[in-house]
């Protein structure tokens, strides 16, 4: 019985951690064909164009991954602990002690 409930907790862990798959009929950004300017002569408000500011993470790239790598570590360590503490709970439960010796 604990066995099955915690390969359903596991499972569904996994469900809500999942990500949604996108369907085909949306485009991203980046595979839309951009156009370029209607007019060859430059327009009043081309000038004026700001661009905008792009987020730079405080992190690099290999400390983000040991980030990452660190979480899913304590939460499979999680898991596996209290695995092991409920098997132990159950073992001690079933074992009877045993009766006094007389002498």
């Amino acid at each position: 019985m604990q066995r099955k409930i915690i390969i359903a907790l596991l499972l569904s862990g996994y469900i809500l951690t999942a990500s949604p798959q996108t369907s085909p009929n949306t485009q991203s950004p980046a595979t839309t064909p951009s156009r370029g300017p209607a007019a060859t002569t430059p327009g009043p408000t081309q000038g004026y164009q700001q661009e905008v500011p792009q987020y730079e993470p405080p992190f690099s790239a290999p400390v983000i991954t040991v980030i990452v790598f660190a979480v899913m570590a304590g939460i499979i360590g999680i898991i596996l602990l209290s695995y092991y503490l409920l098997v132990n709970i159950k073992r001690r439960a079933s074992v009877k002690p045993s009766q006094p010796s007389r002498i």
